[in-house]
């Protein structure tokens, strides 16, 4: 027997959430620019606010793959091994390219993995293993340019915007973002 509370799977702020009862989605998620949008997760008439890893010299952009202001994926370069944390990811791995201008940061994976990306065809060549033994890197080119405005939306991986090659700083800086889970809500699906 079907219930008469609607029930609804909607896509807010980068995050899918399951609203159970509608009702219950009259809540609202508030975040500075200087610090790493919440994704809120609704269970009944109970919220619960998580927040990706925070990584020094980084600015935690959202779920999915890293995105241009026009929407295109960066090149990248991953080594194929598993990191232990965002952290370890953006700063032993990425951060050494922290010096090239066509760096824009890193996407790290549920599977542990490490991707660094750059601008359009950018990407450096992938380093020489001093020793044979050590993993070796993926690369692929792709047109994403300038910094990262934005992500994928798909589950699986969290971007990161490396903050000093961001040139969005001063723009963010002191503005205060509220989204009201109901206006925010990008696409809403009926069940």
């Amino acid at each position: 027997m079907k219930s008469n509370k609607a029930m609804f799977i909607c896509r807010v702020l980068g995050a899918t959430l399951l609203l159970l009862p509608f009702w219950s989605a009259l809540a609202s998620v508030k975040t500075t620019a200087n610090t790493p949008p919440k994704f809120l997760t609704l269970s009944s008439a109970r919220a619960l606010i998580v927040e990706p890893p925070t990584v020094d010299g980084y600015y935690a952009v959202g779920r999915g793959s890293c995105q241009d202001a026009d929407g295109r994926m960066y090149s990248y370069l991953q080594r194929t091994m598993e990191f232990p944390t965002a952290e370890a990811c953006g700063k032993q791995e990425c951060e050494r390219f922290g010096g090239l201008e066509q760096y824009r940061g890193f996407e790290y994976s549920v599977t542990k993995r490490c991707t660094c990306v750059f601008d359009e065809d950018k990407a450096p060549p992938p380093p020489v293993p001093a020793d044979p033994e050590k993993p070796e890197y993926v690369t692929k080119m792709k047109n994403g340019v300038g910094p990262i405005a934005g992500t994928s939306g798909t589950p699986g991986a969290n971007c990161y915007r490396f903050e000093k090659n961001s040139g969005l700083m001063a723009v963010r800086m002191g503005a205060i973002y509220k989204a009201t889970i109901v206006a925010s809500v990008t696409m809403c699906f009926m069940f």
